[in-house]
């Protein structure tokens, strides 16, 4: 973590968020959709992995004090249960060997790249909101309004900067739940859940070794998915 608050920008992490006020009280996750809520807040944006995507919002709030409410909306992560992810690893904290969100269902709830210290600021700085599947914006605004009313003023401490920085190969996935390395030696991957081809620092391998892989292009009922063959 960096010591010096005075030369950093906030938010620290890049995403998908929108900022608003940063001395407002108020942080709104929307999970897997991003939805316009007119009313005073810091910072609004979605969060779609029970992984990775925790950490990232994680160090962006542990670095502004004034956050003190944490409302998390929008409609839940399949597979991935990324709501209900983050509500464990609020109110159960997480495994100090393995890393894992305690109680937490989703394909890899493994908080792994941030110490211990961080993941506890998360929880004892904010008040969660929980309105997990609620995606009217209206009643977000109005939740938004009433606990700002209550804002208790900055928190007691100085903000983290945390310099985040995934690391490789340390996460244990549940069965399928997990990407699916195409290209194991290019990193790429796809997530069964999403059918989206990424770079992604985590996933299960099928094979170790180089092969040749098709990504092949099938329209279903439910949408289009990509599925990965070897030729």
């Amino acid at each position: 973590m960096s010591a010096s608050a005075a030369k950093q920008e906030w938010p620290p992490i890049p995403g998908d968020f929108e900022v608003k006020n940063p001395r407002s009280c108020v942080a709104i996750c929307t999970l897997g959709r991003k939805i316009d809520v007119e009313s005073d807040y810091a910072i609004i944006g979605t969060c779609k992995t029970e992984n990775i995507g925790i950490e990232r919002m994680i160090v962006n709030i542990v670095s502004n004090p004034c956050i003190r409410f944490f409302i998390l909306a929008g409609p839940e992560v399949p597979g991935h249960r990324t709501g209900a992810s983050v509500r464990c690893l609020y109110e159960k904290g997480v495994d100090k060997e393995t890393r894992k969100i305690l109680e937490a269902d989703g394909a890899i709830p493994y908080v792994e790249n941030l110490p211990l210290e961080v993941i506890e600021r998360f929880r004892s700085q904010v008040e969660l909101v929980d309105m997990i599947d609620v995606t009217e914006s209206e009643r977000i605004a109005q939740a938004a309004s009433e606990v700002a009313s209550r804002d208790p003023g900055p928190y007691p401490a100085e903000p983290l900067w945390v310099e985040f920085k995934a690391k490789h190969g340390r996460a244990v996935p549940k069965g399928m739940g997990s990407a699916v390395a195409l290209l194991p030696e290019y990193s790429l991957s796809l997530d069964p859940f999403t059918s989206l081809v990424s770079k992604l620092n985590l996933y299960a391998i099928v094979t170790s070794h180089p092969t040749t892989i098709a990504v092949v292009v099938q329209t279903t009922e439910t949408g289009t998915i990509l599925i990965g063959k070897e030729l």
